[in-house]
């Protein structure tokens, strides 16, 4: 009887001690490209934890836009970009262990962030983002402490085409002065061609579908082609790319001339292939001109 109820102990140990040990199936050393698919405070993930906590899941996707285009990536040269909304940051990061990363920042400092679940191919972190601002992220009674639920679902990207990628993201850096009209151009010309490649990544991408508030700019997108706004119909965060509006301005005259000038390519019969190919002709033609 001692020796049956001592293996049996020990039974429960050995598959307590293998549950313990279990590696998780996603952690931050091995993925490196998520899609923020939802943020909490900490007030909201309390009531829904309470009251709806299938809400709250990892794999809980919201319906707001910011879904289609959010990101954290992490480069294997440890350099990492993150995307809410349309704040940007980047930075460097270091991984902890598989549980946690820490994203360090010279504009928002430190950021640790801690895998809390997963669940379906989705992991739930939480961190403070006490420096780091974002509509989506708003404040509540100095309480700065939030819960990503990010997705593993983003394909690898080609150097050409990566969106996530330090370069492709120059043009939000807004400038400290009033910049020269060559300065506007190259400032505008980095804005087209993040939104070429923004749509040809979801056109190759295998994404469900294309979101245009990841992609604000002064243009409609149409099945026949693209189409410049009048000015005053020009989205206020595309203006916000430049110095001042003055300046934003200027980008809208010189966009304008050019798109005016420009032929327009052979129709496709896709909208979204088809406006990349118009913006990709209007982008070579304001390269080729000069001011």
């Amino acid at each position: 009887m001692y020796h049956k109820f001592l293996l049996l102990l020990i039974s429960v140990c050995f598959f307590g001690c293998k549950s313990e040990n279990k590696e998780r199936a996603i952690d931050f050393s091995k993925d490196r490209d998520f899609r923020i698919i939802n943020v909490f405070n900490e007030k909201k993930y309390a009531d829904f934890k309470n009251r709806l906590p299938d809400n709250i899941s990892p794999d809980a996707e919201s319906q707001e836009s910011f879904v289609f285009y959010s990101y954290l990536s992490l480069k294997p040269n440890n350099d990492f970009t993150f995307l809410i909304g349309n704040h940007f940051m980047y930075g460097t990061y270091s991984v902890i262990n598989k549980d946690e990363i820490l994203l360090k920042s010279a504009e928002f400092g430190e950021l640790p962030l801690k895998i809390i679940k997963e669940e379906n191919n989705c992991i739930q972190v939480y961190g403070d983002f006490k420096a780091y601002k974002s509509d989506m992220m708003l404040e509540l009674d100095g309480n700065t402490n939030y819960y990503l639920n990010l997705k593993t679902d983003f394909e690898a990207l080609g150097k050409e085409n990566d969106i996530r990628s330090l370069p492709f993201n120059q043009w939000r850096f807004k400038p400290v002065q009033p910049e020269t009209e060559e300065e506007i151009k190259q400032r505008l010309v980095l804005n087209l061609k993040y939104i070429a490649a923004y749509m040809r990544v979801h056109m190759y991408g295998d994404f469900n579908g294309i979101h245009t508030a990841g992609i604000h700019s002064p243009f409609l997108y149409a099945r026949n082609g693209l189409f410049l706004y009048e000015w005053n119909r020009v989205p206020p965060f595309w203006k916000h790319v430049f110095y001042n509006e003055k300046d934003a301005e200027k980008a809208y005259k010189i966009l304008k001339k050019t798109f005016n000038n420009v032929d327009a390519p052979t129709f496709i019969d896709n909208w979204l292939a088809y406006n990349e190919s118009c913006l990709r002709a209007v982008i070579k033609k304001l390269e080729e001109d000069e001011i």
